[in-house]
């Protein structure tokens, strides 16, 4: 990061991947953006206490938020959670578009494959998805842990959908046209604070019981 005004892209974002061509088994149980920091009196404690510790980032370890901000002092969590609501919602958006150019620079090597797998059968079966997402809850970060440099942010989202996947001829595969459904979504997001790219990796996926 400079010294002058930090940028940090939180790249995220959707779920966990049964590979079957069923709604509920593609988005179902196991399942950037460019974002500004500002300095502020916290952040400049934060940046203190950090110059005190001498080790690299890449040894350093620790669980909660805390240690996420000690190996980078510019990190914030109101902005982290604020970014990654609005990737929740971007990725859904790809995903049921079968957009996998514009997922794949945002999600983990597993994830990537996952997904795509996915959307190509979706194609191949000459199905469609389309997710709309009628409210999203505040997001809260539920755990954060850093192993050996590298920061591990996981986030629940609780959001109501409607999420419709049809067959070729317009038939109703699942979900249904006349309600929503209750989703409660943890997406583990991963970065090497080490590391000079700003990028935040979505690398595992769960989806709990409403």
């Amino acid at each position: 990061m400079s010294d002058g005004l930090p940028f940090d892209i939180l790249i995220l974002a959707v779920i966990a991947i049964f590979l079957g061509l069923r709604l509920r088994s593609v988005l179902g149980k196991r399942t950037g953006f460019e974002q500004e920091y500002t300095r502020d009196p916290e952040a400049v404690e934060k940046i203190t206490k950090a110059e005190m510790d001498t080790r690299p980032a890449s040894s350093m370890n620790g669980e909660g938020i805390s240690a996420v901000q000690m190996a980078d002092p510019y990190f914030s969590e109101p902005e982290f959670v604020q970014g990654a609501s609005s990737a929740y919602r971007m990725i859904l958006s790809s995903f049921a578009e079968g957009d996998i150019e514009t997922l794949k620079p945002l999600l983990g090597y597993e994830m990537n494959a996952g997904f795509a797998e996915a959307i190509r059968q979706r194609q191949k079966a000459g199905e469609t998805l389309s997710i709309d997402i009628t409210s999203l809850d505040p997001a809260e970060v539920v755990a954060a842990k850093l192993t050996d440099g590298v920061a591990a942010i996981t986030v629940e989202f609780r959001s109501k959908q409607q999420r419709l996947l049809k067959a070729e001829d317009g038939t109703l595969l699942d979900g249904d046209a006349d309600k929503e459904d209750t989703f409660i979504d943890r997406w583990t997001f991963e970065r090497d604070v080490s590391s000079q790219d700003p990028n935040w990796l979505l690398v595992e996926t769960e989806t709990l019981d409403a």
